[in-house]
């Protein structure tokens, strides 16, 4: 006699060995193989979803450096100007500074030949020229001086000026570089191959359950 559970009985009522039953092994078979099939195929498309929007991650994170880089340029550059700016102020500044200098040269040296003329002493001889000799070298020393002091200000600037257009450009040419980067990425593209990977799988498991594709 055979039970429900695939066991056999003998005329005594007692359980036989087991015995295996070839229709209800090919329906666990089949089961087991569907099952298996249908765990590959959502595995795969998991897989496939997540590779997608693993690339538009990246995307995102690349557009968004890009546009870091290139604001950072932008302000480089910025501040280039400004600077280059500051430094036209320094330079006309300076100009102002030796002016009111001669100005007030130019009149101490008028003051000092009134002088002479009012003692009747020759401007032009003697200590009165002298004096007046050495208040035009005093002259050129202070505008020299000025001048100095606004090289050593500007030359300081535009060091500056030039790190920050370079920064600007190098900033600038990193931001076109990661979004070419960016653009070439395509979440598509990384769907689809996940997906055929996955694909050939369930063709393979498809081949050695049912021998062939119908």
């Amino acid at each position: 006699m055979t039970g429900l559970l695939g066991y056999g009985f003998d005329v005594m009522g007692k359980v036989a060995a087991p015995y295996i039953d070839a229709a209800n092994q090919q329906a666990f078979i089949n089961k087991v193989g569907d099952f298996s099939m249908a765990m590959t195929i959502g595995g795969g498309l998991t897989s496939a979803i997540g590779a997608y929007y693993g690339v538009v991650n990246a995307q995102n994170q690349l557009k968004s450096q890009a546009l870091s880089l290139k604001f950072a340029g932008q302000t480089a550059e910025l501040n280039a100007n400004l600077t280059e700016q500051q430094i036209a102020k320094v330079r006309e500044a300076s100009e102002t500074q030796i002016g009111l200098s001669n100005m007030r040269y130019a009149e101490d040296i008028a003051n000092a030949r009134l002088s002479a003329a009012g003692r009747n002493v020759k401007v032009n001889q003697g200590s009165a020229a002298e004096k007046q000799r050495a208040l035009r070298l005093m002259k050129e020393i202070d505008a020299m001086r000025i001048r100095v002091n606004a090289a050593g200000q500007m030359a300081s600037l535009e060091i500056g000026a030039a790190d920050q257009r370079a920064n600007s450009l190098l900033n600038q040419v990193s931001a076109g570089n990661v979004a070419k980067t960016a653009k070439s990425m395509s979440p598509g593209s990384a769907f689809m191959s996940t997906a055929v990977g996955s694909a050939g799988r369930v063709a393979g498991m498809y081949y050695e359950r049912f021998g062939g594709i119908a």
